[in-house]
């Protein structure tokens, strides 16, 4: 097991390393532009600039220095990028068809639901590494460069977003990880629940202007990670984990079985 788990991480280990250095390097730019706005006093006319689409995206963030600097958590173009990379790897046991490397696995007396322990514990292991990594560059940037006197986020906030980060991540991933116990390529795969990701994210986010959308938002996993409710204190925080949580469980359980029963 170990060694299919380091093999799977040498693999995605350079793009992992490049998602890290990205959003480290969005974390840190997003403190400075922060404590600019914070040094000259800025966030109440900010505020008030802001068309409603973007209030209701980021709440009371783009009025204050420590809601500024918790954006990255939950900004559009970072959540689907880890969605997107937590499809990625989910993909893995169906490339491992593809490529033939099952077969080679499987010339020894190995248990066939190790391909899906593996991934599991691989895209675990990727997305807490991804987001403690913003996690460390919020925090250096934060003694770099916040302004003295400046009030901090909330370590109790920035946690629970980290949280909600991984855990849309893992049900994205587990989901995928399911449909490949039938995909015998790994577009096959990912490409389907790639673009599921990008339609349930717009019907979540268009469901706000169209009550038409309403029953649908309860579909989509983004809709339990409201980064402004989070924010506000608004957020059912207990039950939106619960929920992405068994989503990710199901799955999980779907990917199981149909592993243990498929001709590979």
């Amino acid at each position: 097991m170990l060694t299919l788990v380091a093999r799977s991480l040498r693999r995605i280990g350079p793009v992992c390393l490049g998602l890290a250095a990205v959003l480290t390097s969005f974390q840190l730019t997003l403190v400075a532009v922060a404590a600019s706005y914070e040094r000259d006093g800025s966030f109440d006319r900010l505020a008030s600039m802001l068309p409603a689409v973007a209030r209701y995206a980021f709440g009371t963030a783009m009025s204050s220095f420590a809601g500024m600097t918790t954006i990255g958590f939950y900004e559009t173009g970072i959540i689907l990028l880890v969605a997107q990379f937590a499809i990625f790897i989910g993909a893995e046991p169906a490339g491992d068809v593809d490529a033939g490397i099952v077969d080679i696995v499987y010339a020894r007396p190995l248990p066939r639901h190790w391909l899906v322990t593996r991934t599991l514990l691989v895209l675990t292991i990727a997305l807490l590494a991804l987001t403690l990594t913003m996690g460390a560059g919020t925090w250096i940037g934060l003694l770099m460069m916040a302004p003295p006197g400046s009030r901090w986020p909330e370590p109790r906030i920035v946690l629970t977003l980290m949280a909600h980060l991984v855990m849309v991540g893992c049900c994205f991933g587990a989901a995928t990880l399911a449909a490949a116990g039938w995909a015998r390529r790994r577009a096959e795969a990912q490409a389907p629940l790639a673009l599921a990701a990008i339609a349930l994210y717009l019907i979540d986010f268009l469901g706000v202007w169209w009550r038409g959308l309403w029953p649908l938002q309860r579909f989509s996993p983004f809709h339990f990670y409201q980064g402004s409710a989070i924010l506000e204190g608004r957020a059912n925080t207990a039950f939106d984990l619960s929920v992405l949580g068994a989503a990710t469980a199901v799955a999980s359980a779907i990917a199981y079985w149909q592993f243990s029963r498929r001709d590979l």
